[in-house]
């Protein structure tokens, strides 16, 4: 047995102040839950400056997403037990327990504004798609969209954008969601929100998405035919890059144009050790 491992779902304002996921699995017979491992770590700086990864907890089961709040809270969701497992604060006070929250339905992420507004999605085997929301208090069932969510993101507790399967994106206002034409039907992985006239979103055929309050157009495909895409994010010009072996597409106009039409990327591999971020 060959034995292989992936990182995912990075999370946080900096490399030394980062969470994410791992999988340990048979590469011949990729991850399966309770066969497999997945482990919760995170990037701390030693007393002489260097860098390391630090693990503090792991599971056989499936977890799929990881979000880390603002304030240094760790929310990871999990497929097979249908928890939110939590942590106050990895970083400064580790030693502490994690908490945990069973929604009742398999859960294929979390992400959140801050430790008030934190979202965690999924569906049951009955096709029944479910959103909830964790006010800093307890976790209470929304609306949630006509298609299977698989990424959020957004900019207030009343702007947030959903993506799925079959290229499903939704807005939701506070109260409602409102469904957008995709140009692709393929799965979309994940979703950024720049600004309330600027998003972008990612497919598993390769697809690369941007949106405005207008609507969405494919903009770019990935250098790999088929290939999906995992992630997306706006960086400014000062900000670092991440990986390991991670592929970044790079915009190289600087004048708008309309979504519909197909803009100039590149791709080139990123030089920054770390984590593929989402």
């Amino acid at each position: 047995m060959r034995t292989t491992t992936d990182y995912y779902s990075a999370s946080g304002p900096s490399l030394d102040a980062c969470a994410f996921l791992g999988q340990r699995y048979d590469e011949g017979r990729g991850y399966k839950p309770f066969e497999g491992e997945c482990w919760l770590l995170s990037i701390q700086r030693e007393a002489e400056g260097a860098l390391s990864a630090v693990n503090h907890f792991g599971s056989t089961g499936w977890w799929t997403r990881l979000w880390r709040s603002p304030t240094g809270g760790v929310f990871v969701s999990s497929t097979t037990d249908a928890k939110v497992l939590y942590h106050p604060d990895l970083q400064g006070e580790p030693e502490n327990d994690f908490e945990s929250k069973k929604l009742g339905v398999t859960l294929n992420g979390v992400w959140g504004l801050d430790d008030d507004f934190v979202l965690a999605w999924g569906a049951t085997f009955e096709g029944t798609r479910h959103v909830f929301r964790y006010d800093g208090k307890k976790w209470k069932e929304l609306p949630a969209p006509d298609f299977e969510v698989r990424a959020m993101h957004g900019l207030a507790p009343n702007f947030v954008y959903a993506v799925g399967v079959g290229g499903g994106i939704a807005r939701w206002n506070g109260k409602a969601w409102k469904n957008f034409p995709a140009p692709t039907d393929e799965v979309l992985n994940s979703v950024f929100v720049a600004d309330e006239d600027e998003m972008y979103a990612t497919g598993g055929a390769g697809s690369l998405l941007e949106g405005s309050a207008h609507g969405w157009g494919r903009i770019a495909e990935g250098p790999v035919p088929g290939m999906p895409l995992l992630g997306v994010a706006k960086l400014s010009a000062s900000s670092p890059t991440s990986g390991p072996w991670t592929l970044m597409l790079a915009r190289t106009c600087s004048s708008p144009v309309e979504t519909s039409s197909p803009r100039p990327w590149t791709a080139r591999p990123s030089l920054r050790a770390g984590v593929t971020s989402s």
